[in-house]
């Protein structure tokens, strides 16, 4: 009777113990977000007026972003010619995306939501020249791009051997190895519950050179994914494409791109002297005499 009555007593102080310890970290935790939001709603004061603020991740090494999608977004805001500020910050939105932008005060979130926020705001339409039936192809083709071409990126980058995408990151390599490790925890998770994660190495392969057909074969000659005009929709695809070519280095993607269909990487290139002039500004690791992506002869 002694020895169960000091047994309980000893389960009863670990388990205040442990109760304790983990009040504690709540509490932590919520002075932390707390103290972050505090700072936030003090910084966005000071954000100037009809300005969007874009909250991306830092700048990547050869590229201005690791994530296609602040890419995307940024160069719809260069496209659109919409002034704006970079926050360079790993803080998430609301909803634990990034990018995220603020304009006057109101935060959005989701790189595609951003745009059709400022359309409608701002009056902006980047497919104004586009016909109907144009608007719904370059429809199925973002979404063609950003969920399911994106996917077998995540898959090529993620689920396999992390050499690659460790060169790639712009962390000193503490911060890069930790950060890779708990990326590649939640995005194995993620291309699992999408699906991709459940293929094959060889199913995956035949679905990266799938997209990228349809992609050069749609694009054909043509300047832009329209013709000779810019739209919305080379935002994503460029985002996606220049993620492939400079940022996937020895990936199936880097060498079709580079290879096989040649007409995306000239788009790429072509997209990226219209609206980035100062690409080798925005990247960390421009070549001697700005030649950090140069296309070659």
């Amino acid at each position: 009777m002694d020895l169960a009555v000091k047994l309980y007593e000893d389960n009863s102080c670990k388990l205040k113990y442990v109760s304790g310890v983990l009040v504690g970290a709540a509490l932590v935790v919520v002075a932390v977000k707390r103290y972050r939001k505090y700072k936030y709603d003090q910084k966005r004061q000071n954000y100037p007026r009809d300005t969007v603020v874009l909250h991306q991740i830092g700048r990547g090494k050869a590229i201005p972003s690791v994530s296609p999608f602040p890419i995307k977004l940024e160069t719809f805001l260069r496209m659109a010619k919409i002034p704006f500020i970079n926050e360079h910050t790993h803080q998430p939105s609301s909803k634990g995306k990034t990018p995220w932008m603020t304009y006057n005060g109101e935060d959005v979130d989701d790189s595609q939501m951003c745009i059709d926020f400022l359309n409608k705001k701002l009056g902006v339409d980047m497919n104004k020249h586009l016909s109907l039936e144009q608007k719904s192809i370059g429809h199925a083709f973002r979404i063609l791009v950003e969920d399911h071409l994106y996917w077998t990126m995540a898959y090529v980058a993620y689920a396999g051997d992390l050499t690659a995408t460790r060169s790639v990151m712009p962390y000193d390599p503490l911060t890069n190895m930790f950060l890779v490790r708990a990326w590649t925890k939640v995005i194995r998770k993620q291309l699992w519950c999408q699906g991709m994660g459940r293929h094959t190495v060889e199913q995956v392969n035949h679905l990266i050179k799938s997209d990228l057909m349809a992609l050069s074969v749609f694009l054909g000659r043509k300047r832009f994914f329209f013709g000779s005009e810019p739209c919305e929709f080379d935002c994503c695809v460029f985002g996606m494409l220049a993620l492939a070519l400079w940022c996937m280095p020895g990936s199936l993607h880097e060498t079709l791109v580079n290879k096989e269909f040649p007409n995306l990487k000239d788009y790429v290139y072509r997209v990226r002297e219209t609206f980035w002039p100062d690409w080798n500004e925005c990247i960390l690791e421009p070549e001697q005499g700005g030649t950090r992506g140069k296309k070659e002869k």
